[in-house]
Protein backbone atom coordinates (compact mmCIF):
# COMPACT_ATOMS: atom_id res chain seq x y z
CA UNK A 1 0.00 0.00 0.00
CA UNK A 2 1.22 3.47 -0.87
CA UNK A 3 1.82 5.42 2.36
CA UNK A 4 2.09 8.74 0.53
CA UNK A 5 -1.35 9.45 -0.90
CA UNK A 6 0.05 12.18 -3.12
CA UNK A 7 2.09 9.64 -5.18
CA UNK A 8 0.77 7.02 -7.59
CA UNK A 9 0.29 3.47 -6.41
CA UNK A 10 3.66 1.78 -5.89
CA UNK A 11 4.78 -1.43 -7.56
CA UNK A 12 4.22 -4.30 -5.07
CA UNK A 13 7.90 -5.30 -5.01
CA UNK A 14 9.32 -1.79 -5.06
CA UNK A 15 10.52 -1.84 -1.45
CA UNK A 16 12.25 -5.24 -1.72
CA UNK A 17 13.85 -4.30 -5.04
CA UNK A 18 15.13 -1.05 -3.57
CA UNK A 19 16.48 -2.85 -0.48
CA UNK A 20 18.33 -5.43 -2.56
CA UNK A 21 21.31 -3.10 -3.13
CA UNK A 22 21.55 -2.64 0.64
CA UNK A 23 21.13 -6.33 1.51
CA UNK A 24 24.81 -7.09 2.19
CA UNK A 25 26.47 -3.96 3.64
CA UNK A 26 30.08 -4.16 4.72
CA UNK A 27 30.98 -4.41 8.39
CA UNK A 28 32.40 -1.43 10.24
CA UNK A 29 35.61 -2.83 11.79
CA UNK A 30 37.94 -1.80 14.57
CA UNK A 31 41.58 -1.06 13.69
CA UNK A 32 42.35 -4.56 14.97
CA UNK A 33 39.93 -7.46 14.44
CA UNK A 34 39.80 -11.23 14.51
CA UNK A 35 37.58 -12.64 11.78
CA UNK A 36 36.52 -16.23 11.22
CA UNK A 37 34.60 -17.16 8.08
CA UNK A 38 33.11 -20.51 7.08
CA UNK A 39 31.20 -21.50 3.91
CA UNK A 40 29.02 -24.62 3.89
CA UNK A 41 27.75 -26.32 0.75
CA UNK A 42 24.06 -27.21 0.93
CA UNK A 43 21.95 -29.25 -1.48
CA UNK A 44 18.49 -28.19 -0.27
CA UNK A 45 16.68 -25.58 1.80
CA UNK A 46 18.16 -25.71 5.30
CA UNK A 47 16.43 -22.65 6.73
CA UNK A 48 14.69 -24.62 9.50
CA UNK A 49 17.97 -26.22 10.60
CA UNK A 50 19.78 -22.87 10.55
CA UNK A 51 17.05 -21.26 12.67
CA UNK A 52 17.31 -24.10 15.19
CA UNK A 53 21.10 -23.77 15.46
CA UNK A 54 20.93 -19.98 15.83
CA UNK A 55 18.41 -20.36 18.64
CA UNK A 56 20.79 -22.68 20.46
CA UNK A 57 23.58 -20.12 20.08
CA UNK A 58 21.36 -17.31 21.36
CA UNK A 59 20.33 -19.41 24.38
CA UNK A 60 23.97 -20.25 25.08
CA UNK A 61 25.06 -16.60 25.23
CA UNK A 62 21.92 -15.40 27.01
CA UNK A 63 20.96 -12.86 24.37
CA UNK A 64 17.38 -11.58 23.93
CA UNK A 65 15.21 -13.84 21.83
CA UNK A 66 14.97 -13.18 18.10
CA UNK A 67 11.91 -14.09 16.04
CA UNK A 68 11.98 -17.01 13.62
CA UNK A 69 11.19 -14.59 10.79
CA UNK A 70 14.35 -12.57 11.45
CA UNK A 71 16.47 -15.73 11.82
CA UNK A 72 15.18 -17.14 8.51
CA UNK A 73 16.02 -13.99 6.51
CA UNK A 74 18.63 -14.19 3.69
CA UNK A 75 21.02 -12.25 5.95
CA UNK A 76 21.13 -12.45 9.73
CA UNK A 77 23.23 -10.18 11.97
CA UNK A 78 23.60 -11.03 15.66
CA UNK A 79 25.54 -9.39 18.49
CA UNK A 80 26.49 -12.18 20.89
CA UNK A 81 27.44 -11.44 24.49
CA UNK A 82 29.80 -14.24 25.45
CA UNK A 83 31.60 -12.81 28.44
CA UNK A 84 34.54 -11.10 26.78
CA UNK A 85 34.29 -8.48 24.04
CA UNK A 86 31.16 -8.69 21.94
CA UNK A 87 31.18 -11.33 19.20
CA UNK A 88 29.34 -10.39 16.04
CA UNK A 89 27.87 -12.98 13.68
CA UNK A 90 26.89 -12.39 10.09
CA UNK A 91 25.08 -15.21 8.30
CA UNK A 92 24.34 -15.07 4.56
CA UNK A 93 22.41 -17.51 2.39
CA UNK A 94 23.51 -17.95 -1.20
CA UNK A 95 22.25 -20.18 -3.98
CA UNK A 96 24.67 -23.05 -3.35
CA UNK A 97 26.12 -22.32 0.05
CA UNK A 98 25.62 -20.54 3.33
CA UNK A 99 28.33 -18.50 5.02
CA UNK A 100 28.90 -17.53 8.62
CA UNK A 101 31.37 -14.79 9.53
CA UNK A 102 32.35 -14.01 13.13
CA UNK A 103 33.97 -10.69 14.09
CA UNK A 104 35.80 -10.10 17.38
CA UNK A 105 37.67 -7.00 18.48
CA UNK A 106 41.36 -7.74 19.17
CA UNK A 107 42.79 -5.60 21.92
CA UNK A 108 46.36 -6.70 21.27
CA UNK A 109 48.41 -7.27 18.14
CA UNK A 110 49.35 -10.93 18.61
CA UNK A 111 48.49 -12.49 15.27
CA UNK A 112 46.49 -15.75 15.12
CA UNK A 113 47.02 -16.27 18.85
CA UNK A 114 43.50 -17.39 19.68
CA UNK A 115 40.77 -18.66 17.34
CA UNK A 116 37.40 -16.92 17.37
CA UNK A 117 35.74 -20.33 17.61
CA UNK A 118 36.98 -20.73 21.18
CA UNK A 119 34.02 -18.64 22.32
CA UNK A 120 31.36 -20.73 20.59
CA UNK A 121 29.49 -23.61 22.22
CA UNK A 122 31.39 -26.92 22.01
CA UNK A 123 30.68 -28.76 18.75
CA UNK A 124 28.22 -26.06 17.66
CA UNK A 125 29.91 -25.55 14.30
CA UNK A 126 29.97 -29.31 13.68
CA UNK A 127 26.16 -29.47 13.95
CA UNK A 128 25.56 -26.92 11.20
CA UNK A 129 23.92 -28.29 8.03
CA UNK A 130 25.96 -28.88 4.89
CA UNK A 131 29.62 -29.67 4.33
CA UNK A 132 32.47 -27.22 4.84
CA UNK A 133 34.20 -25.96 1.72
CA UNK A 134 35.87 -22.78 3.00
CA UNK A 135 37.24 -21.80 6.39
CA UNK A 136 39.21 -18.56 6.78
CA UNK A 137 40.97 -17.21 9.83
CA UNK A 138 41.70 -13.53 9.23
CA UNK A 139 43.51 -11.09 11.49
CA UNK A 140 43.53 -7.31 11.07
CA UNK A 141 46.61 -5.75 12.68
CA UNK A 142 47.09 -2.05 13.15
CA UNK A 143 50.63 -1.02 12.07
CA UNK A 144 52.40 2.25 11.49
CA UNK A 145 54.95 1.09 8.93
CA UNK A 146 55.05 -1.22 5.95
CA UNK A 147 55.94 -4.76 6.95
CA UNK A 148 58.31 -6.87 4.89
CA UNK A 149 57.35 -10.43 3.85
CA UNK A 150 60.05 -12.01 6.02
CA UNK A 151 58.61 -10.29 9.08
CA UNK A 152 55.23 -12.07 8.73
CA UNK A 153 56.41 -15.36 7.24
CA UNK A 154 56.40 -17.01 10.66
CA UNK A 155 52.63 -16.62 10.91
CA UNK A 156 52.30 -18.92 7.89
CA UNK A 157 54.73 -21.69 8.91
CA UNK A 158 57.35 -20.38 6.51
CA UNK A 159 55.26 -21.06 3.40
CA UNK A 160 55.61 -18.94 0.27
CA UNK A 161 53.54 -15.80 0.71
CA UNK A 162 51.38 -14.00 -1.81
CA UNK A 163 49.88 -10.55 -1.53
CA UNK A 164 51.33 -7.07 -1.20
CA UNK A 165 50.09 -3.54 -0.88
CA UNK A 166 46.32 -3.06 -1.18
CA UNK A 167 43.88 -0.13 -1.25
CA UNK A 168 46.43 1.93 -3.19
CA UNK A 169 48.97 1.58 -0.41
CA UNK A 170 46.65 2.13 2.56
CA UNK A 171 47.23 -1.42 3.80
CA UNK A 172 48.84 -4.78 3.19
CA UNK A 173 47.47 -8.31 2.80
CA UNK A 174 49.43 -11.55 3.17
CA UNK A 175 48.40 -15.19 2.83
CA UNK A 176 49.70 -18.56 1.67
CA UNK A 177 46.20 -19.79 0.72
CA UNK A 178 46.96 -23.09 2.45
CA UNK A 179 44.92 -24.90 5.07
CA UNK A 180 46.69 -24.43 8.41
CA UNK A 181 46.73 -26.73 11.41
CA UNK A 182 43.43 -25.37 12.76
CA UNK A 183 41.72 -26.30 9.49
CA UNK A 184 41.43 -22.75 8.13
CA UNK A 185 43.22 -20.63 5.56
CA UNK A 186 45.05 -17.73 7.18
CA UNK A 187 44.99 -14.14 5.91
CA UNK A 188 46.81 -11.24 7.59
CA UNK A 189 45.82 -7.63 6.90
CA UNK A 190 48.17 -4.88 8.02
CA UNK A 191 46.11 -1.73 8.52
CA UNK A 192 48.29 1.29 7.77
CA UNK A 193 45.77 4.06 7.26
CA UNK A 194 42.45 2.51 6.31
CA UNK A 195 39.24 3.77 7.87
CA UNK A 196 36.76 1.43 9.52
CA UNK A 197 34.44 1.16 6.52
CA UNK A 198 37.27 0.83 4.01
CA UNK A 199 38.76 -1.89 6.20
CA UNK A 200 35.39 -3.66 6.23
CA UNK A 201 35.26 -3.57 2.43
CA UNK A 202 38.79 -4.96 2.13
CA UNK A 203 38.04 -7.81 4.53
CA UNK A 204 34.84 -8.66 2.67
CA UNK A 205 36.63 -8.66 -0.70
CA UNK A 206 39.38 -10.97 0.53
CA UNK A 207 36.86 -13.36 2.09
CA UNK A 208 34.72 -13.38 -1.05
CA UNK A 209 37.79 -13.83 -3.26
CA UNK A 210 38.77 -17.01 -1.42
CA UNK A 211 35.19 -18.29 -1.15
CA UNK A 212 34.43 -17.76 -4.84
CA UNK A 213 37.80 -19.28 -5.79
CA UNK A 214 36.87 -22.50 -4.01
CA UNK A 215 33.36 -22.46 -5.47
CA UNK A 216 34.80 -22.05 -8.95
CA UNK A 217 37.19 -24.96 -8.39
CA UNK A 218 34.24 -27.30 -7.69
CA UNK A 219 33.95 -27.66 -11.46
CA UNK A 220 37.54 -28.84 -11.89
CA UNK A 221 37.01 -32.45 -10.65
CA UNK A 222 33.86 -32.56 -12.79
CA UNK A 223 35.89 -31.57 -15.85
CA UNK A 224 38.62 -34.12 -15.12
CA UNK A 225 36.06 -36.92 -14.74
CA UNK A 226 34.30 -35.86 -17.96
CA UNK A 227 37.45 -35.81 -20.13
CA UNK A 228 37.90 -39.64 -20.35
CA UNK A 229 34.22 -40.04 -21.23
CA UNK A 230 34.47 -37.40 -23.94
CA UNK A 231 37.56 -39.10 -25.35
CA UNK A 232 35.69 -42.41 -25.51
CA UNK A 233 32.67 -40.79 -27.15
CA UNK A 234 34.87 -39.06 -29.72
CA UNK A 235 36.51 -42.37 -30.60
CA UNK A 236 33.09 -43.94 -31.06
CA UNK A 237 32.05 -41.06 -33.29
CA UNK A 238 35.17 -41.44 -35.44
CA UNK A 239 34.48 -45.16 -35.82
CA UNK A 240 30.85 -44.58 -36.77
CA UNK A 241 31.81 -41.85 -39.24
CA UNK A 242 34.37 -44.21 -40.81
CA UNK A 243 31.76 -46.98 -41.10
CA UNK A 244 29.36 -44.51 -42.64
CA UNK A 245 31.98 -43.41 -45.18
CA UNK A 246 32.90 -46.99 -46.07
CA UNK A 247 29.27 -47.94 -46.72
CA UNK A 248 28.48 -44.95 -48.90
CA UNK A 249 27.82 -45.64 -52.62
CA UNK A 250 27.99 -42.98 -55.33
CA UNK A 251 25.37 -44.59 -57.57
CA UNK A 252 22.83 -44.72 -54.79
CA UNK A 253 19.77 -44.94 -57.02
CA UNK A 254 21.12 -48.06 -58.73
CA UNK A 255 22.94 -50.07 -56.09
CA UNK A 256 21.00 -49.71 -52.80
CA UNK A 257 19.94 -53.03 -51.31
CA UNK A 258 17.96 -54.09 -48.27
CA UNK A 259 21.26 -54.92 -46.55
CA UNK A 260 22.45 -51.34 -47.12
CA UNK A 261 19.30 -49.94 -45.58
CA UNK A 262 19.61 -52.23 -42.56
CA UNK A 263 23.27 -51.22 -42.06
CA UNK A 264 22.36 -47.53 -42.20
CA UNK A 265 19.56 -48.08 -39.69
CA UNK A 266 22.03 -49.70 -37.32
CA UNK A 267 24.48 -46.79 -37.75
CA UNK A 268 21.66 -44.33 -37.10
CA UNK A 269 20.66 -46.21 -33.95
CA UNK A 270 24.25 -46.17 -32.65
CA UNK A 271 24.56 -42.44 -33.39
CA UNK A 272 21.31 -41.78 -31.53
CA UNK A 273 22.57 -43.70 -28.50
CA UNK A 274 25.86 -41.79 -28.59
CA UNK A 275 24.02 -38.46 -28.82
CA UNK A 276 21.94 -39.42 -25.78
CA UNK A 277 25.07 -40.21 -23.75
CA UNK A 278 26.68 -36.88 -24.66
CA UNK A 279 23.51 -34.97 -23.80
CA UNK A 280 23.29 -36.78 -20.47
CA UNK A 281 26.90 -35.88 -19.67
CA UNK A 282 26.29 -32.27 -20.66
CA UNK A 283 23.14 -32.09 -18.54
CA UNK A 284 25.03 -33.44 -15.53
CA UNK A 285 27.83 -30.86 -15.55
CA UNK A 286 26.49 -27.89 -17.51
CA UNK A 287 25.28 -26.10 -14.38
CA UNK A 288 28.65 -26.65 -12.68
CA UNK A 289 30.62 -25.24 -15.64
CA UNK A 290 28.30 -22.24 -15.97
CA UNK A 291 28.63 -21.53 -12.25
CA UNK A 292 32.42 -21.77 -12.52
CA UNK A 293 32.46 -19.01 -15.13
CA UNK A 294 30.35 -16.77 -12.90
CA UNK A 295 32.47 -17.43 -9.81
CA UNK A 296 35.69 -16.85 -11.77
CA UNK A 297 34.40 -13.47 -12.92
CA UNK A 298 33.60 -12.60 -9.30
CA UNK A 299 37.11 -13.58 -8.18
CA UNK A 300 38.64 -11.34 -10.83
CA UNK A 301 36.34 -8.49 -9.85
CA UNK A 302 37.19 -8.78 -6.15
CA UNK A 303 40.92 -8.81 -6.93
CA UNK A 304 40.52 -5.69 -9.07
CA UNK A 305 38.67 -3.98 -6.22
CA UNK A 306 41.61 -4.67 -3.87
CA UNK A 307 43.68 -2.17 -5.89
CA UNK A 308 46.89 -4.11 -5.40
CA UNK A 309 50.39 -2.70 -5.66
CA UNK A 310 53.19 -5.27 -6.03
CA UNK A 311 55.93 -5.71 -3.46
CA UNK A 312 59.41 -6.90 -4.36
CA UNK A 313 59.76 -10.67 -4.35
CA UNK A 314 56.05 -11.43 -3.91
CA UNK A 315 53.25 -12.42 -6.22
CA UNK A 316 50.11 -10.35 -5.91
CA UNK A 317 46.78 -12.12 -5.52
CA UNK A 318 46.00 -11.25 -9.13
CA UNK A 319 49.23 -12.77 -10.44
CA UNK A 320 48.75 -15.88 -8.32
CA UNK A 321 45.19 -16.44 -9.60
CA UNK A 322 46.32 -15.92 -13.19
CA UNK A 323 48.97 -18.61 -12.81
CA UNK A 324 47.12 -21.10 -10.58
CA UNK A 325 43.37 -20.62 -10.95
CA UNK A 326 43.18 -19.66 -14.61
CA UNK A 327 44.54 -23.00 -15.98
CA UNK A 328 41.96 -24.98 -14.00
CA UNK A 329 39.17 -22.71 -15.24
CA UNK A 330 40.49 -22.97 -18.80
CA UNK A 331 40.25 -26.75 -18.47
CA UNK A 332 36.61 -26.41 -17.43
CA UNK A 333 35.88 -23.97 -20.25
CA UNK A 334 37.61 -26.22 -22.78
CA UNK A 335 35.70 -29.27 -21.51
CA UNK A 336 32.38 -27.47 -21.80
CA UNK A 337 33.30 -26.32 -25.31
CA UNK A 338 34.43 -29.84 -26.19
CA UNK A 339 31.06 -31.19 -25.09
CA UNK A 340 29.20 -28.67 -27.24
CA UNK A 341 31.38 -29.34 -30.27
CA UNK A 342 31.00 -33.11 -29.87
CA UNK A 343 27.22 -32.77 -29.67
CA UNK A 344 27.26 -30.54 -32.78
CA UNK A 345 29.41 -33.05 -34.71
CA UNK A 346 27.12 -35.92 -33.76
CA UNK A 347 24.15 -33.85 -34.88
CA UNK A 348 25.77 -33.10 -38.26
CA UNK A 349 26.75 -36.73 -38.91
CA UNK A 350 23.31 -37.92 -37.82
CA UNK A 351 21.70 -35.44 -40.18
CA UNK A 352 23.91 -36.64 -43.04
CA UNK A 353 23.02 -40.25 -42.32
CA UNK A 354 19.33 -39.42 -42.08
CA UNK A 355 19.59 -37.68 -45.43
CA UNK A 356 21.28 -40.72 -46.94
CA UNK A 357 18.65 -43.03 -45.50
CA UNK A 358 15.93 -40.82 -46.95
CA UNK A 359 17.62 -40.85 -50.35
CA UNK A 360 17.97 -44.63 -50.20
CA UNK A 361 14.33 -44.96 -49.22
CA UNK A 362 13.34 -42.70 -52.10
CA UNK A 363 15.51 -44.80 -54.41
CA UNK A 364 13.77 -47.94 -53.22
CA UNK A 365 10.37 -46.31 -53.71
CA UNK A 366 11.45 -45.15 -57.16
CA UNK A 367 12.41 -48.66 -58.16
CA UNK A 368 9.16 -50.02 -56.77
CA UNK A 369 7.10 -47.46 -58.69
CA UNK A 370 9.07 -48.18 -61.87
CA UNK A 371 8.43 -51.90 -61.46
CA UNK A 372 4.74 -51.27 -60.81
CA UNK A 373 4.52 -49.06 -63.90
CA UNK A 374 6.19 -51.73 -66.01
CA UNK A 375 3.79 -54.38 -64.73
CA UNK A 376 0.86 -52.07 -65.43
CA UNK A 377 1.99 -51.64 -69.03
CA UNK A 378 2.35 -55.41 -69.41
CA UNK A 379 -1.10 -55.91 -67.95
CA UNK A 380 -2.49 -53.33 -70.38
CA UNK A 381 -0.91 -55.06 -73.34
CA UNK A 382 -2.17 -58.41 -72.10
CA UNK A 383 -5.60 -56.89 -71.66
CA UNK A 384 -5.56 -55.57 -75.21
CA UNK A 385 -4.52 -59.02 -76.45
CA UNK A 386 -7.35 -60.60 -74.49
CA UNK A 387 -9.73 -58.02 -75.91
CA UNK A 388 -8.69 -59.01 -79.43
CA UNK A 389 -9.18 -62.69 -78.66
CA UNK A 390 -12.52 -61.81 -77.08
CA UNK A 391 -13.65 -60.14 -80.29
CA UNK A 392 -12.61 -63.22 -82.25
CA UNK A 393 -14.35 -65.54 -79.82
CA UNK A 394 -17.53 -63.44 -79.78
CA UNK A 395 -17.48 -63.26 -83.57
CA UNK A 396 -16.99 -67.02 -83.82
CA UNK A 397 -19.79 -67.89 -81.44
CA UNK A 398 -22.08 -65.20 -82.86
CA UNK A 399 -21.50 -66.39 -86.40
CA UNK A 400 -22.16 -69.96 -85.32
CA UNK A 401 -25.48 -68.93 -83.77
CA UNK A 402 -26.41 -67.02 -86.92
CA UNK A 403 -25.48 -70.10 -88.99
CA UNK A 404 -27.73 -72.35 -86.89
CA UNK A 405 -30.59 -69.87 -87.20
CA UNK A 406 -30.09 -69.57 -90.95
CA UNK A 407 -30.11 -73.36 -91.37
CA UNK A 408 -33.35 -73.65 -89.41
CA UNK A 409 -35.02 -70.90 -91.35
CA UNK A 410 -33.96 -72.51 -94.66
CA UNK A 411 -35.43 -75.87 -93.61
CA UNK A 412 -38.71 -74.11 -92.87
CA UNK A 413 -38.65 -72.49 -96.29
CA UNK A 414 -38.48 -69.00 -94.87
CA UNK A 415 -34.85 -68.22 -95.87
CA UNK A 416 -33.87 -68.80 -99.49
CA UNK A 417 -30.14 -68.05 -99.32
CA UNK A 418 -27.30 -70.30 -98.26
CA UNK A 419 -26.50 -70.33 -94.51
CA UNK A 420 -22.79 -69.98 -95.36
CA UNK A 421 -23.57 -66.61 -96.94
CA UNK A 422 -25.37 -65.55 -93.74
CA UNK A 423 -22.36 -66.65 -91.66
CA UNK A 424 -19.94 -64.80 -93.96
CA UNK A 425 -21.97 -61.59 -93.65
CA UNK A 426 -22.48 -61.99 -89.87
CA UNK A 427 -18.81 -62.45 -88.99
CA UNK A 428 -17.60 -58.91 -89.89
CA UNK A 429 -20.78 -57.33 -88.53
CA UNK A 430 -20.45 -59.12 -85.21
CA UNK A 431 -16.70 -58.38 -85.05
CA UNK A 432 -17.22 -54.68 -85.73
CA UNK A 433 -20.08 -54.48 -83.26
CA UNK A 434 -18.05 -56.26 -80.55
CA UNK A 435 -15.02 -54.04 -81.10
CA UNK A 436 -17.11 -50.85 -80.98
CA UNK A 437 -18.91 -52.03 -77.84
CA UNK A 438 -15.61 -52.76 -76.01
CA UNK A 439 -14.18 -49.42 -77.11
CA UNK A 440 -17.28 -47.57 -75.86
CA UNK A 441 -17.13 -49.41 -72.54
CA UNK A 442 -13.39 -48.54 -72.09
CA UNK A 443 -14.16 -44.94 -72.88
CA UNK A 444 -16.87 -44.81 -70.22
CA UNK A 445 -14.46 -46.36 -67.71
CA UNK A 446 -11.59 -44.03 -68.70
CA UNK A 447 -9.37 -46.88 -69.90
CA UNK A 448 -8.78 -45.64 -73.44
CA UNK A 449 -5.94 -43.18 -72.47
CA UNK A 450 -2.63 -43.67 -74.18
CA UNK A 451 0.19 -45.11 -72.01
CA UNK A 452 3.87 -44.70 -72.77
Amino acid sequence: MNKNKQLPEAYPLRQSLNDEVHSRPTEVLWPQERVFHIALLVQKDVTAQIVEQLKKLIDYCGCPEVSDLELSAPQVNLNLNLGEAALRLRLEKHNEFISLTFFERADHAIVFDRPVTRRLPPSWLATLPGVMLVAIELFVQKTTKVREPHEVAGYFDGNTLIGGMIANGAGQAFSDLRIADRGATRILICNLKMGSRQLGRVVQRLIEMETYRMMALLSFPVARSAIPKLTSYEEQLVRLATDMSNTSKPEVFLTVTAEDLEMDRQLLSQLTDLAAKVEQLSAENRMRFTAAEAYTDLVKKRITELKELPMSGMQTFGEFMDRRLAPAMKTCTWTARRQDELAARISRITQLLRTRVEIERESQNHRLLTSMDRRAKLQLRLQETVEGLSVVAISYYGASVCGYIAKGLKELGILHISPEIVIAVAIPCIAITSFMSLHAMKKRLGLDEKHD
